[in-house]
């Protein structure tokens, strides 16, 4: 009797931990989304007086700082990536990188009273999370935006974004940059990014 007591204690303690351990990560995944949503809210209220550049600069190092940008280039670049030397590794990321921000600085260049709600975290296969938010435009229509995160060393990072839930941010730019690779090399892939950056600079200054 007395070892089943202790048993049923201990499964007692190890799902209180387990719980426990489960929410914490899941409201650390949960503020960095957040962190992000409210960078993209001040870009958007200050749109206009911040133009492109500015919006750019407010969001590069949010952006840098919760998206592992060098593990999302290499998923992108699917098997061309060990092709590449260190260089051209380095290369690829930096452009990633750069049209990454230069896409949400030109994304939310307008304001009409938006708001972001972050929803619930929820644990996914691989080790990852879901983060749930909604953009609430000024009529009350809700447009979901989901994003997933892995966690790297001790902090949560954007691995890749769902519009309306589903459509995969990341699986579109891997088939774009595969078949662009596999085409015109790195060198034609970085090319075409350097001119997109620059299409949408042009659009949101």
């Amino acid at each position: 009797m007395r070892r089943r007591k202790f048993r049923v204690l201990m499964l007692l303690i190890l799902f209180a931990a387990t719980t426990g351990g489960l929410e914490a990560r899941a409201q650390s995944a949960k503020e960095t989304v957040e962190q992000f949503t409210n960078a993209l809210s001040k870009v958007m209220q200050n749109a206009q007086t911040l133009r492109f550049s500015g919006r750019y600069e407010t969001l590069s190092p949010v952006i840098r700082r919760n998206f592992n940008l060098s593990g999302m280039a290499r998923y992108a670049a699917g098997r061309h990536w060990r092709g590449l030397d260190s260089e051209g590794q380095a290369k690829l990321v930096d452009a990633f990188t750069r049209l990454w921000i230069t896409t949400y600085a030109g994304r939310f260049n307008d304001y009409s009273g938006e708001s972001f709600e972050v929803g619930s975290a929820e644990p996914k296969r691989r080790k990852t999370m879901l983060v749930r938010t909604n953009i609430v435009k000024n009529n009350g229509e809700k447009v979901a935006i989901d994003y997933l995160l892995r966690q790297k060393k001790s902090a949560w990072r954007v691995i890749d974004i769902f519009l309306k839930g589903k459509y995969s941010e990341l699986a579109k730019q891997r088939s774009e940059y595969v078949s662009i690779l596999k085409r015109e090399g790195l060198s034609g892939l970085l090319r075409k990014v350097d001119l997109k950056i620059e299409r949408i600079k042009n659009d949101g200054a």
